[in-house]
């Protein structure tokens, strides 16, 4: 799918304008007061959704020290592989919804494939990669959206998996 990237060589993500810069000011202004407290309710609202389904991992998102700051939510299709999975971003893709994949493994990259990593060395980082699936959690979503979100996660891993 479209979610897929490479790494040829290392080098630096430096891609800010000012213009970006100027708009990235007034949006920390709003994080605390808007962004957050929504992130956070849609997070919620997929743990809700998901965590009585015996199909999802669902993240955890707080625990003793340490709280999510909300800006991903990656359920994990618990009997999925990588193939199962890429099939239901692609049927959940046919309903109009766009979800993505987030940190692949290193070893997946060009880059450090060609200088020896293997991706049979982190096997634990590759199954949870092969069944990971990023939810939208973009603040102003709203609960319908939310809601469709889930509908059709749901139907794609039926769809897939049975």
């Amino acid at each position: 799918g479209a979610w897929r990237y490479d790494v040829t060589a290392p080098g630096y993500k430096c891609n800010m304008t000012d213009l970006q810069a100027a708009i990235g000011l007034v949006e920390l202004e709003r994080y605390d007061r808007e962004t957050l407290p929504r992130r956070r309710a849609i997070c919620e609202r997929y743990q809700a959704a998901f965590s009585s389904d015996e199909r999802f991992l669902e993240p955890v998102l707080e625990e003793e020290g340490r709280t999510s700051s909300f800006h991903l939510y990656m359920l994990r299709v618990r009997e999925a592989g990588e193939e199962q999975r890429d099939a239901i971003i692609t049927a959940i893709a046919e309903r109009g919804v766009s979800v993505n994949v987030h940190f692949q493994p290193l070893p997946l990259l060009s880059h450090y494939r060609e200088r020896g990593f293997a991706i049979g060395d982190v096997p634990k980082a590759y199954r949870q990669y092969a069944r990971e699936i990023s939810l939208p959690v973009y603040y102003d979503l709203t609960d319908d959206q939310v809601d469709t979100v889930i509908a059709t996660v749901k139907e794609a891993v039926q769809e897939v998996l049975g």
